[in-house]
């Protein structure tokens, strides 16, 4: 009956808990990532241009070559959302940004 229970609990979606933000780490690769935490919640590219972005990106982003194409794998985590920074077609984590649950991030400056 024990195992009947825990095989139960263990089918119903949503009853996982997110994994913690520094579980994550720079060097990991996109495999060994997939595998642990399975596919990303949220995928985007973005090519720099500009020299500033705001967001959880923003503390990476001078290390960003110009030009360079990054892909952003978003998961969502205890108390916000980690994001993890592929530079330029690379196999392995570049870089991680967090977003804690409801930030909002803004530029700053007038708005025409």
């Amino acid at each position: 009956m024990t195992r009947l229970l825990t095989g139960l609990l263990l089918a119903l979606p949503g009853c996982t808990t997110p994994p913690a933000a520094a579980e994550f780490q720079v060097g990991m690769s996109r495999q060994e990532i997939v595998e642990r935490f399975g596919e990303p919640d949220r995928r985007q590219s973005i090519v720099k241009q500009d020299e500033a972005i705001w967001g959880a990106i923003e503390d990476f982003w001078p290390e960003v070559p110009t030009e360079s194409n990054v892909l952003i794998w978003a998961f969502e985590v205890e108390g916000g959302s980690t994001e993890l920074y592929f530079v330029d077609d690379s196999p392995t984590v570049d870089g991680i940004g967090f977003a804690p649950e409801g930030a909002v991030f803004e530029a700053t400056g007038s708005v025409p």
